[in-house]
């Protein structure tokens, strides 16, 4: 097929104008591509990629959050890695605060570091058992100079005692501590830095119920008190529908539908974002749910559809949906969608 010739996506060019960037714009990324090679010829060059991320554009404002929602596998983790420089950029661009991060390297990169921060998604496994609490906390601080030595301990202290952990932890290990207080962990060792953005990857889907909603209180607590900006992904639209301020829905390595959380929720105008929300449980026995059932397995991103990479899955496919790629568009103010249900034009 001619999707697995060699990509040379180094030079791909973005496929629509985008608005300059304002400045309560603290996050801008246009046309992000991560590939990951799979095959290469006797030469060693690849020759068919994996399209992780594959053309997405989204803007997040300073001091809000934006929900990213969609099923597994759809590239939700993999484009937070690449908006923090984990994973090199296949092709697009990354603005930080108005500047291009996605091409830099060694001491320039090192020193945005501290502004970026990610909460991973696992909290038993992203902290080292070999290392304490105060440890695991403040070694990133000690890395960047953050605080003067004298005043270390006490820093760490204070940024326990925000994240909800007891000053006699800073010497425990991590097997000593439960699912909730590990992400506790993990949320002070992102903090210690003093971000201005953090990802928050599925932080709370390892924790039950209970805890789950003590670790968003406590998100949006932090949020209140030090102005973060937040991108938060996950699986519960619940959860996103709480804490976000704007939401992105992604399918196959594409943003699909993406706006203000009022618009999205309200008037979801995508196939594959009215089938996740039909999903969502109402708490009322006298309410009949309108389940979408999508029908079909998700596509390799190895080898994705030509044209509409959901027309495989979706009750709407018309026949131009299988030839031609939707273009993004905006239909309401802040309501974008890539869909051909509605005019391209």
């Amino acid at each position: 097929m001619e999707e697995n010739k060699v990509l040379d996506a180094q030079n791909v060019q973005p496929n629509a104008e985008h608005p300059p960037i304002g400045k309560d714009d603290i996050l801008v990324v246009r046309n992000l591509k991560k590939y990951f090679p799979i095959e290469k010829n006797f030469f060693g060059k690849p020759i068919r990629f994996l399209r992780a991320v594959d053309d997405v554009s989204l803007t997040v404002k300073k001091g809000k959050t934006m929900g990213i929602v969609g099923e597994s596998g759809c590239g939700k983790t993999t484009m937070g890695r690449t908006i923090l420089r984990l994973h090199d950029v296949t092709a697009g661009d990354v603005y930080f605060e108005g500047r291009d991060i996605s091409k830099i390297r060694g001491r320039e990169l090192r020193n945005i570091r501290s502004d970026m921060q990610m909460i991973f998604q696992d909290p038993y496994s992203s902290l080292s058992p070999r290392m304490p609490v105060g440890e695991i906390i403040g070694e990133a601080v000690r890395a960047h100079g953050l605080v003067d030595p004298s005043d270390y301990r006490d820093y760490i202290l204070y940024i326990m005692k925000k994240c909800g952990l007891q000053p006699h932890y800073f010497d425990r290990y991590p097997h000593e501590f439960s699912g909730g207080q590990r992400q506790r962990i993990c949320i002070a060792r992102s903090l210690a830095l003093q971000p201005k953005f953090v990802i928050c990857d599925e932080p709370v889907s390892a924790l039950d119920v209970s805890i789950q909603a003590q670790i968003i209180n406590l998100l949006d607590d932090l949020q209140n008190d030090m102005g973060l900006t937040y991108l938060f992904i996950s699986h519960d639209l619940s959860v996103v529908e709480h804490i976000s301020d704007d939401i992105g829905v992604m399918y196959l390595g594409s943003m699909v539908e993406s706006g203000k959380k009022e618009r999205i929720f309200d008037n979801p105008m995508h196939p594959y974002t009215q089938a996740l929300f039909s999903a969502v449980p109402v708490p009322d026995p006298n309410v009949k749910m309108n389940r979408i059932i999508l029908k079909g397995d998700i596509p390799s991103p190895a080898n994705p559809p030509k044209g509409c990479k959901f027309h495989t899955r979706c009750r709407h496919c018309m026949d131009v949906c299988k030839e031609v790629a939707p273009k993004f568009k905006e239909y309401e103010p802040d309501h974008f969608v890539a869909c051909h249900l509605y005019s391209q034009d």
